[in-house]
């Protein structure tokens, strides 16, 4: 079974799925971050500034494609999901398509999701999140939303360290 790790950007997400791998459990990336990470330095064009359909259906088939990769029976964790894609939209005022609502109820994840909450002491930017603390806390709202749509049960996670943020998500499983 994937978990999944959420929340806005710059709120802790990597730095437990980094952990959560250091402990031996399968976990799937940031994938959108990859994607543009590799576009830009390969001056590619499947960028979500450039081709946001194309860079969707990318980021949506690797997700589905880890998902699928793990046992049922195991546990693994994922740095976002599916539902965090038509978050993605409604910030940016788009409809959500047609093939990520497909892929969103065909995919399924733990029905416990892990949220990581605004917190201002440990946000950053870089050249990849451009967002400020308050756009970020903005899109937090709206991954909340599209999880809560999804029927998916969203468990706040404290604003303590990384070591203590993972025992606790272990102690919840």
């Amino acid at each position: 079974m994937v978990y999944v790790i959420t929340g806005g950007p710059g709120f802790g997400k990597s730095v437990l799925i980094e952990k959560l791998q250091e402990l031996g459990y399968p976990v799937g990336g940031e994938i959108a971050r990859q994607i543009i990470e590799q576009q830009v330095a390969n001056g590619g064009e499947l960028l979500p500034w450039k081709d946001a359909r194309g860079f969707e259906k990318r980021v949506m088939d690797e997700r589905i494609k880890f998902l699928k990769s793990i046992n049922i029976e195991s546990i693994a964790f994922s740095d976002r999901g599916l539902p965090d894609q038509a978050a993605f939209s409604m910030y940016k005022g788009k409809a959500i398509s047609m093939q990520l609502k497909v892929a969103i109820n065909e995919n399924y994840y733990a029905k416990k999701v892990f949220l990581t909450p605004p917190w201002r002491r440990i946000y950053r930017n870089d050249h990849i999140r451009t967002e400020t603390f308050e756009e970020a806390e903005k899109i937090h709202h709206f991954v909340v939303e599209a999880y809560l749509d999804y029927g998916y049960e969203l468990i706040d996670l404290p604003l303590v360290s990384p070591d203590k943020r993972i025992e606790f998500i272990l102690k919840s499983l």
